[in-house]
Order: C-alpha cells, then sequence, then structure tokens
C-alpha cells in the first residue's frame, strides 16, 4: 500500500476571510474541503494509507474525514500540541511512516499524475525527489537549480538574489526515503522543508532529484489565488494541463520573435526582451496552452558560447517574463552547426543532426514529452527557416515582422498568417482556435 503524508495543520490566517476560523485544508473549493481534493488525488493514483498531520483545529478534520473509509482510504491523524514547521512535523512523525512515502502541503491544489512521479522517483533511486514547474510568480517562489540529469544542484529559498534564474520552482510536493530523514539535525525550532531540510540533505550529499511538470499546481495560501484556482477549474485549464490530455502548444522562436535579434547572440548583455512579449506569452499560459520555445543556437558548434553561459541567457529570459507573471513550459535547443572554419569550433558538435529548424526532431520531442498534437499546434518565428519547419511537422505558422521578418530568404515557403509581432501573432491563434 502506497504512503501520503499531507501537512494539515495551517491556521490559514491570510485566508480567514473566505474560511472564516476553519483550518487552511478546509477551505472550500467547488463546494468541498481542499483537503478532499487532495485525498481523492492521492486515492485516484492508488495512494490509500494516508496520514494527516493536524494541529489548528484538528477536531474539524477528524470529524469530517473520519477514518477515511467512505473515500478509498485508511487515514490515520498525527496530531502535534505545539506547532513544529513542516520539516519538524515531518521528522516528528517518522515512526508512523513507511521506507517510501509521498509529501504534500494542504494548502496546494493540484490535478497531477502522483502515479508517474512515484515511479520517477523510484526509478532516479536517489533520497528525495521534488516536483518542479514553471509558474507566474517565480520572483516571490522558491526556486530549484537542477544539471542535465535532473538533480538538484542548489535550492533558492525566496527572497532571491539578483541573480538571473530559471523558472523551476519547488511545487510542495515531494517524495522521501525515511532513512536519508534519520538523524537530521536543525538549527531553528520551526524548520521548512524547502528552506532548511533540503539545503542540510545537500550539505551531506544527500541525492535530490527534480521532476519537471506542466501539470496543474498552485499554491492557495491567499483569496487572490484561491479564486484564481476556481477560475482555472471553471474554465477547464486545470483539466487541460493534465498529463494524459493531449495539448495544444504554440512553439516559439527565440531571437528574434521573443528578443532581439542581435546575430549570432553570445553573452547574456546582448539579451533584450521585444516589446509586448511578456504580455502575449501571459495570454498563452492564461488560456491552457503551452508556451514552447524551439530556438537553433549555433553558436554553441561554433565555439562562441559554452553551453553553461547558454544556459545563463535563457535563465534571464526567464527571469524577465517571470517579473510580468509570464513562463515558457519548455524549452529546447539545437548546438549544432554543419559549417566549419570557426575559431574555436566545437567539432563534436558538427554533423548534420535532425533537430536543427527546418528539422521537425526538436518537435517531435516535445511532443513526446508532453503530449501535444502537433495538427492542432502553432509556430510563430520571424524567419522563413521557422515556417519551413512548421509545414514540415504538419502545423500552422505565423511570420512576424520583428528579427529577420521573413527576408533571411532561406527557403521558399508561405506562411499561414503574417503579423506585426508576437502579440498579435497570439492574438490571432487565440481568435481562430476559439
Amino acid at each position: 500500500m502506497k504512503q501520503a503524508v499531507i501537512l494539515a495543520g495551517g491556521k490559514g490566517t491570510r485566508l480567514k476571510e473566505v474560511s472564516g476560523n476553519l483550518p487552511k485544508s478546509m477551505v472550500p473549493v467547488q463546494g468541498k474541503p481542499l483537503l478532499q481534493h487532495l485525498i481523492e488525488q492521492c486515492v485516484e493514483y492508488g495512494i490509500t494509507d494516508i496520514k494527516l498531520l493536524i494541529s489548528y483545529k484538528k477536531e474539524v478534520i477528524e470529524d469530517y474525514f473520519g477514518d477515511g473509509d467512505q473515500y478509498g482510504a485508511t487515514i490515520q491523524y498525527i496530531a502535534e500540541d505545539i506547532p513544529r514547521g513542516t520539516a519538524g512535523a515531518l521528522i516528528d512523525a517518522l515512526p508512523e511512516l513507511d521506507e517510501q512515502f509521498l509529501v504534500v502541503y494542504g494548502d496546494t491544489f493540484f490535478d497531477i499524475d502522483l502515479g508517474s512521479f512515484w515511479v520517477f522517483h523510484q526509478n532516479q533511486a536517489g533520497d528525495a525527489s521534488i516536483f518542479l514547474h514553471p509558474n507566474d510568480h517565480p520572483y516571490d517562489s522558491d526556486l530549484v537549480e537542477v544539471n542535465s540529469d535532473f538533480q538538484v544542484q542548489k535550492i533558492h529559498p525566496y527572497p532571491h538574489d539578483s541573480q538571473w534564474r530559471q523558472n523551476l520552482v519547488n511545487a510542495a510536493v515531494y517524495m522521501f526515503n525515511k532513512n536519508a530523514l534519520q538523524g537530521i539535525d536543525f538549527v531553528s525550532d520551526r524548520p521548512d522543508i524547502a528552506k532548511e531540510l533540503f539545503p542540510l540533505m545537500l550539505e551531506s550529499e544527500k541525492k535530490l532529484y527534480g521532476y519537471i511538470s506542466t501539470e496543474y499546481i498552485k499554491d492557495m495560501g491567499t483569496p487572490e489565488r484561491l479564486s484564481k484556482v476556481e477560475r482555472d477549474i471553471n474554465s477547464g485549464k486545470v483539466k487541460s494541463l493534465k498529463k494524459q490530455t493531449s495539448k495544444i502548444a504554440i512553439f516559439l522562436d527565440r531571437d528574434g520573435t521573443i528578443n532581439q535579434e542581435v546575430n549570432h547572440l553570445s553573452n547574456q548583455e546582448q539579451f533584450e526582451l521585444i516589446d509586448g512579449v511578456d504580455k502575449a506569452i501571459c495570454q498563452i499560459n492564461a488560456a491552457g496552452i503551452l508556451a514552447v520555445v524551439v530556438t537553433n543556437q549555433p553558436v554553441i558548434a561554433r565555439g562562441e558560447l559554452k553551453e553553461s553561459e547558454l544556459k545563463v541567457i535563457h535563465n534571464k529570459m526567464d527571469t524577465l517574463l517571470g517579473r510580468q507573471g509570464a513562463y515558457l513550459d519548455r524549452l529546447y535547443y539545437c548546438p549544432h552547426h554543419t559549417d566549419s572554419g570557426f575559431e574555436g569550433e566545437i567539432e563534436a558538435l558538427k554533423f548534420d543532426c535532425d533537430c536543427r529548424k527546418p528539422k521537425i526532431g526538436l518537435f517531435i520531442q516535445a511532443k513526446k514529452d508532453l503530449n501535444i498534437v502537433l495538427e492542432k499546434s502553432w509556430v510563430i518565428g520571424d524567419s522563413t527557416r521557422d515556417i519551413f519547419a512548421a509545414q514540415n511537422a504538419g502545423m500552422k505558422s505565423i511570420l512576424v515582422r520583428t528579427g529577420h521578418a521573413g527576408k533571411d530568404s532561406s527557403y521558399e515557403v508561405t506562411p499561414d498568417f503574417v503579423a506585426k509581432d508576437l502579440s498579435e501573432a497570439v492574438k490571432l491563434i487565440l481568435k481562430e482556435i476559439g
């Protein structure tokens, strides 16, 4: 039997105008307590052994859920008389927990494939896994840095420093191995999982992994965010982002479409968003459509830019967009280039690949990763290479008059539409989709 720990001890002070004196996890969403949604989500994926860590007005929760039988679960209540913080409560509950368990916060609404997350944790064979996602407020969220193998390198708790950060937010859904939590000493009396436990685990060389997903998950700690969850449910956005749901994507070129074209951008100082791009991507996000960047980056093969430097540029893009409430669901890039004669060129990257646009390897990868229906998706770009790639992948295309504005003349192709800029292109797509 799979086990979940739900942290349901919060008062919900910021939600008092909505909840009155109810515990935070009992705030109604679509006519039933948030905690009920979470329990039902766990049960849907075969996680039926539920441990509820409770404190404030614990009797309200106990009276409502009982032994959990009516929800197809077995519920055990673990009460704390003195609040010990999220990490403290978890450590105190360890004697009651299995060797492997899921942890969920009681003030978070989600509709995610917990089964896939569980399998990911088992396959990585790490000590803990963190559910990560891009969101519309990374500037006040805990951010996580991972390497190409998804292993966590650093935790960046809010508030952040002034450096550019990738929009990979700790979504407060975790998998733990029990033995990795034994013997941890905290400095504070009320330690936090994200801010204290995870950094201590990294310091002791425990292996943490990040599970990256575009599925719907949102902290409901304020009335504004609660309202947004309700709107997203009613609009169908929550269901549209389910892992199992076939999705529409808008594939975006980078240079000349999102940022100013500077002819082979090779340092972060050159990166500047085109006016209105942030608002346009916000519209994509709000519509429940995936915003996916696919970009050729031959500067890597040419030796003009290291992949670590490219990451900084993309982190800057994420940060600038995030400050305006916009986010990219995924980014793919091709580092290859067949031409020779560049000083410092990387020979291993100089071959005829299947991912450099107008070839469609990266689009196929995105389709596989995110369950995208290419035939219903769109490509927006500033070059004929983007338009040809769209045609090769069976997608509709829009040429924007920013950047190269189609004057590259690399291919003789005709786009389905022409738009002034990304803002106009997105409006056109949303109108076409209806």
